[in-house]
């Protein structure tokens, strides 16, 4: 691993720029595969667009279909691969940001309180984010001698109230968040929680929280957007009145990540610690959430190619039947749109209808429609069935007509399978070149002495989005006991 002055990178690249120039020269011939729809993927010639001897490879009867799982989560390839493949293969790979964690940034103690007092209404893998992130956040604050910690889409505010009440020393924290009913939520949660830290169990334990703990955490109800980031600064310094003030957010969703940075750029705050996710909701183009560093000027990725930044093959190995699962409902809803456009039912040229995920529920009540069907054939017909009820739409298919569409489209379940997972290897590429574009920003604005830092902070199987983006503006610390 290489680091351009914080900002992680793979081995072989003296700087950032650098970086982004090869991915962007390996990224273009193979754009058309993320930008590809998977939704009309038996109605396109989309199988076709592949090199012709990967096409002879996958679909030869020697090779089998779960071979694809350990090619995507650590490109294990067989010896009857094509060179060329394996060359792509290997590509996506050595050129995939750094998503191996640094390792704990919170303290055996201050894991051990968060466990004690605060884990009301999380699961495993938030207790875990919100652990090594009000760590992280904490040590920026005290380096930079911020009294009031900003939490952007503050949600039920399992980050705001460690980062407020976790020690004497903590800052104060304004909770921002757009909804109403995240803001009550979260207001429920700060009651139980201060009843708790204030009991007989935790004075006996010897917790010391802040002294005025009862108005360290505010929440707010505040939309925060690209046209709202002056908002959001001068709400910010009203509330830290005049003292030095940092934002932060968990799992910041598209552009809000992109609103907070531009947040900091635009204001005097004095640091900025961001957990971004949601890369398929990032808009794209001038003003727009991504690109916003010049070296990223001109790039234009696409919906689909954004959604592909979400994937996580690092998880299907481990996940071996939710990613076989995966498979197949890709297959069926594309086999829905098919026999949709065959049947006359849809244009070929109509926007996809979203379905979305049809429910277990929603599967069990179809299957009393499905007549005699067995197997694959059912569990089509079913989908089918509960799809178009979930769409609103009152034309349903024949079993007979859902059994014919799936045996003339077989064959697509291989191609798809093969498809979704070329693709989804080119997934941490787009996520690197965002975490990048995000950190030249931010390095942009911080000024003389100031610094960035771009890492991966949680671990990849568990919590896929794992890169933090830190920065922090000249004269007011230094590497806030970041942990290598």
């Amino acid at each position: 691993m290489a680091v351009d002055n914080g900002i992680e990178l793979p081995d072989g690249f003296s700087s950032a720029s650098e970086y982004v120039a090869e991915v962007r020269r390996i990224y273009s011939p193979y754009a058309f595969l993320a930008q590809m729809h998977i939704v009309d993927f038996l109605v396109r010639p989309h199988w076709e667009s592949l090199d012709a001897e990967w096409r002879s490879y996958f679909m030869s009867d020697e090779f089998d279909i779960g071979k694809l799982i350990p090619m995507a989560a650590h490109g294990q390839m067989d010896e009857a691969c094509p060179s060329s493949l394996r060359e792509f293969v290997g590509k996506m790979f050595s050129l995939q940001f750094p998503r191996q964690r640094m390792g704990d940034q919170a303290t055996g103690e201050e894991r051990e309180l968060v466990l004690k007092y605060f884990v009301d209404g999380m699961s495993e893998k938030k207790r875990e984010e919100v652990v090594d992130l009000a760590a992280l956040v904490g040590n920026v604050a005290r380096g930079t001698g911020s009294g009031l910690v900003v939490d952007v889409g503050a949600g039920q505010g399992y980050l705001s109230r460690v980062v407020a009440y976790g020690r004497a020393d903590a800052p104060r924290v304004l909770a921002v968040d757009f909804a109403e009913g995240q803001k009550r939520g979260a207001e429920v949660h700060q009651r139980r929680t201060l009843k708790r830290l204030q009991g007989k169990r935790a004075v006996a334990e010897g917790f010391k929280g802040p002294s005025d703990i009862e108005t360290r955490l505010v929440h707010r109800v505040l939309r925060v957007d690209l046209e709202s980031a002056r908002e959001l600064a001068t709400a910010a310094q009203e509330e830290a009145g005049g003292a030095p003030w940092m934002l932060c957010g968990l799992h910041a969703c598209g552009d809000l990540s992109s609103s907070v940075l531009k947040a900091f750029a635009g204001s005097d705050a004095a640091a900025v610690v961001v957990v971004p996710c949601c890369y398929n909701h990032i808009t794209e183009g001038d003003g727009a959430g991504f690109p916003l560093s010049s070296e990223l000027h001109g790039v234009e990725f696409g919906i689909n190619a954004l959604k592909t930044a979400c994937q996580a093959t690092v998880r299907w190995e481990s996940r071996e039947q939710d990613t076989v699962a995966g498979f197949q409902r890709n297959y069926f809803r594309a086999l829905l749109h098919y026999l949709m456009v065959t049947t006359g039912q849809l244009p070929m040229d109509a926007p996809f209808p979203a379905v979305g995920g049809v429910t277990g529920t929603e599967l069990a009540a179809a299957e009393e429609h499905v007549g005699a069907a067995e197997g694959d054939d059912r569990a089509f017909a079913a989908y089918a069935y509960a799809a178009l009820k979930r769409l609103g739409v009152e034309w349903r298919p024949t079993v007979a007509q859902c059994v014919e569409a799936r045996q003339r489209t077989s064959h697509g379940y291989r191609q798809m399978a093969v498809v979704w997972t070329l693709r989804s290897l080119m997934g941490p590429l787009i996520e690197g070149m965002l975490v990048v574009d995000r950190a030249l920003y931010l390095r942009r604005h911080c000024g003389p002495g100031g610094g960035v830092r771009a890492f991966a902070l949680f671990d990849a199987v568990t919590s896929p989005r794992n890169v933090v983006l830190a920065a922090w503006r000249g004269g007011r610390g230094g590497s806030f006991g970041l942990k290598d």
